[in-house]
């Protein structure tokens, strides 16, 4: 299979780490490349190289997938009066949020190369590159996957908070445990608890955080088994 990451400016260190993914990666500014998946990033962009295995894996259901961008901020707050009307009368309301299309998985299907074709179109004569995704969005309508912000690298603050809350009651990890964690000063190892989702703790508690964490999801009569 044919999976690619495509790079609008050469970088060194995405370069390397794409190619040790065993992705084709490849310097572009175009959309019209021979693919069976691949993932679009734009300067700057945070790439959540952990991630990018699940984002392909996606693909396999999903035309294309794509992080949101602010929680609070919708389409009526971007672009031009006049960009935002012709918004408007494709998508129905500017009360939606918006992409993170800076980090873009395609899939090369029909719909999926169509959302490509539309969005460069959309993007002519200097549009902005949210609303014109949004409208290219409404206008194929391919099986899109709206992924979570922390995607992109922004957590948000009661998100944190709420990982705070849950490593506080993870319990003390045994004695023997104890003898096996590193010196004072190590850093804290990460641990995945669910598909795309990882939190941090020291070494040893990792059965510990997965068992607690895990019941959290459960309804809570049952919790206690």
């Amino acid at each position: 299979m044919n999976d690619m990451l495509v790079l609008r400016k050469p970088d060194k260190t995405a370069q390397t780490r794409g190619k040790r993914m065993g992705l084709q990666v490849v310097i572009s500014e175009g959309y019209d490349l021979e693919f069976d998946r691949a993932i679009f990033t734009e300067p700057g962009a945070t790439i959540p190289w952990d991630l990018l295995g699940y984002g392909l894996h996606f693909l396999e259901r999903w035309d294309a997938a794509a992080p949101l961008w602010r929680y609070r901020a919708v389409a009526a707050d971007v672009g031009t009066p006049s960009e935002r009307k012709r918004t408007e009368a494709v998508v129905g309301d500017l009360r939606v949020l918006l992409y993170a299309q800076e980090l873009l998985f395609v899939r090369n299907s029909p719909a999926g190369k169509a959302l490509l074709a539309s969005w460069q179109q959309e993007m002519a004569d200097g549009a902005d590159k949210r609303l014109a995704f949004l409208r290219a969005l409404h206008l194929v309508k391919p099986i899109f996957c709206a992924l979570p912000r922390s995607w992109a690298g922004e957590v948000s603050k009661a998100t944190q908070r709420h990982r705070d809350r849950a490593m506080q009651r993870v319990p003390s990890p045994s004695p023997r445990a104890r003898r096996r964690r590193q010196p004072s000063g190590q850093p804290l190892v990460r641990v995945e608890i669910k598909p795309g989702v990882y939190v941090r703790c020291h070494p040893g508690q990792e059965e510990a955080v997965r068992k607690r964490l895990g019941k959290m999801d459960k309804p809570r009569d049952e919790r206690r088994d």
